[in-house]
């Protein structure tokens, strides 16, 4: 199941290797966007991807936080955003990602939580770590603590955090946050995978690619996606 899980995030985080300076407006997908400066009224100084650009929002935006959103041009050139939804807040900062691919962070054939914690307390033995990383690797264990195993990882240039749990019955609890598919959540037994997402167009994408995954999937539309551990969590004061 682990395997299975491996590969919808490759799935998720294969998407966009085209230089991210050039923004398609009438995106396939969504697109990931940070608040600059909230000018006045409804107008926003937004940043996509290396763009900066100034446009409206009916929606509400804070300064400094980052959101998934639909984009497009319409007549006279007029960008509108809709669906936007803010992105959890252990997804915004790339420097608390690591550089590693998910396969090699443990054997998804013989894994088990006890292994995994040994793992992360020895990256924070490490004197050398740097202060991003311990706070990675604390967050990591805080998670763990939790039940939860929280991956954050930088694939193909791009951000993906992926979270899951074991359940009783042996299935795997999952949440997958990604630049260009917004979140997805989901459960994987032995015999199917289930997954939620909140974007149409991520649904189609994923019908598409869903035979990549080897087994039976079902895919349907969700207002809101939570992740399974975030900052909100927290109890663990790792600022330093």
């Amino acid at each position: 199941m682990i395997s299975t899980l491996q590969k919808l995030t490759g799935i998720s985080s294969d998407i966009g290797r085209t230089s991210s300076s050039s923004i398609n407006f009438n995106a396939n997908l969504p697109v990931s966007i940070e608040v600059l400066k909230h000018i006045d009224g409804t107008r926003y100084r937004l940043k996509v991807g290396r763009k900066e650009l100034t446009t409206k929002s009916s929606k509400t935006l804070s300064e400094g936080q980052k959101y998934w959103a639909n984009f497009a041009e319409g007549k006279g050139g007029i960008l509108t955003i809709s669906n936007l939804y803010r992105q959890p807040q252990l997804f915004e900062d790339e420097a608390y990602f690591l550089p590693i691919a998910l396969e090699l962070l443990f054997d998804s054939n013989n894994f088990s939580y006890s292994d995994f914690r040994t793992f992360l307390l020895k990256q924070l033995s490490n004197e050398q770590l740097t202060k991003e990383l311990f706070k990675t690797y604390a967050y990591m264990l805080l998670a763990l603590s939790k039940a939860t195993i929280h991956l954050p990882i930088v694939h193909q240039g791009k951000k993906v955090m992926v979270q899951f749990q074991k359940s009783a019955d042996a299935s795997l609890l999952f949440y997958i946050a990604s630049e260009h598919l917004g979140p997805l959540w989901g459960m994987i037994s032995q015999t199917e995978l289930q997954i939620a997402v909140m974007y149409e167009k991520s649904l189609y994408y994923l019908q598409k690619e869903s035979p990549k995954l080897g087994m039976i999937t079902h895919l349907t539309l969700q207002k809101e996606l939570k992740p399974l551990f975030d900052l909100s969590d927290m109890v663990l004061d790792v600022k330093g």
